[in-house]
């Protein structure tokens, strides 16, 4: 496999989407990178960067992905490793923290995407996708929230009103609304729940 990933850097490549994956080595991070360089993926041939803040692993290795080390939470880190990808069209934003309360939670994470927004949105002219992860706490609030508020019904639906509680989900969001608001193209962008 690594004469693979050998041979996939050494092939010079017309790359019609480039993705920056942040959670590289996440359940999500790392199936993305395993399916993006597929010939077959749709939108033709894709070049990958992931970023984790762990060294590479060896089990992700054979990934034909740039590895980046990056701790997003850190704005000089995000801007001096991720801010020269002037390359980048599509950003997977499958990464979070767990911080002990929901607050720290809104904070620590928010934090972790307005760096990597801030230092893509005005060094990657081509941008024009950014895909936010988010899961079952969108609609059924946070940990620390079960059995004090009512969640939304099930089935869930993506259109259901914000629950009325502190949700690190909502602050990204708003995160990312805000930050391809200054934009002067059409953005495409999806939360994924």
């Amino acid at each position: 496999m690594h004469e693979q990933i050998k041979k996939f850097e050494e092939a010079p490549q017309n790359f019609q989407n480039v993705a920056l994956i942040i959670g590289v080595t996440g359940i999500v991070g790392n199936s993305l990178a395993e399916i993006l360089p597929l010939k077959d993926t749709p939108g033709g041939l894709w070049k990958v960067y992931g970023v984790a803040r762990r060294p590479r692993l060896m089990w992700n290795v054979d990934n034909p992905v740039h590895y980046i080390q990056c701790d997003v939470s850190n704005q000089n880190d995000v801007e001096l490793k991720l801010s020269p990808l002037t390359d980048v069209t599509h950003i997977f934003y499958v990464s979070w923290t767990s911080r002990p309360t929901e607050a720290q939670n809104c904070e620590a994470n928010g934090a972790m995407l307005r760096n990597v927004l801030q230092a893509l949105i005005p060094n990657a002219p081509n941008l024009c996708h950014v895909s936010l992860q988010t899961g079952a706490k969108h609609y059924v609030g946070p940990f620390e929230m079960i059995g004090k508020i009512k969640p939304h019904e099930s089935p869930f639906i993506e259109d259901v009103p914000r629950l009325d509680t502190p949700n690190f989900y909502y602050t990204l969001e708003d995160i990312m609304f805000e930050e391809v608001s200054s934009l002067h193209i059409i953005l495409g962008y999806n939360c994924m729940q």
